[in-house]
């Protein structure tokens, strides 16, 4: 179900969703090959307006899988931290969805992305949690 309130970024059956934002590299696009139903929000100071939070949310509607997805600098566990957040933050509006995290950070120093602090949510996530540095790109 689209957020009440709130227009998608996307058309319904777009075949790319990119989150992106203005005058950082990083990026994440969403491949939509199944010209599925989907819907694509800015959460960080649009749906969301104070207190941590990520920066998009994408939906694909008819498989029932939500992206929540963060572009960073380079703190993967602030990341991770807003992250779930969002998902705090949304848990009704997402209760019906199965969820995906994202992280595209533009550099990551190894000992962070080794450490027990982002280490828990790679557990807790349990696979749902991709990073990578740069940009992802996938079918949704």
């Amino acid at each position: 179900m689209p957020l009440e309130g709130f227009k998608s970024l996307c058309s319904e059956n777009a075949a790319q969703i990119v989150s992106k934002d203005k005058g950082n590299p990083q990026y994440h696009k969403g491949i939509n090959t199944g010209k599925r139903y989907v819907t694509h929000y800015k959460i960080d100071g649009v749906v969301i307006k104070a207190g941590s939070r990520c920066d998009y949310l994408l939906m694909n509607e008819e498989t029932q899988i939500a992206y929540l997805i963060e572009l960073k600098g380079s703190d993967l566990v602030k990341a991770a931290e807003q992250l779930e957040a969002t998902e705090n933050a949304l848990r009704r509006e997402l209760s019906a969805y199965t969820l995906q995290y994202r992280i595209v950070a533009n550099k990551c120093k190894t000992q962070e992305v080794h450490s027990s602090a982002y280490r828990k949510y790679q557990v807790r996530w349990k696979g749902r949690l991709i990073q990578k540095t740069s940009f992802i790109e996938e079918n949704i």
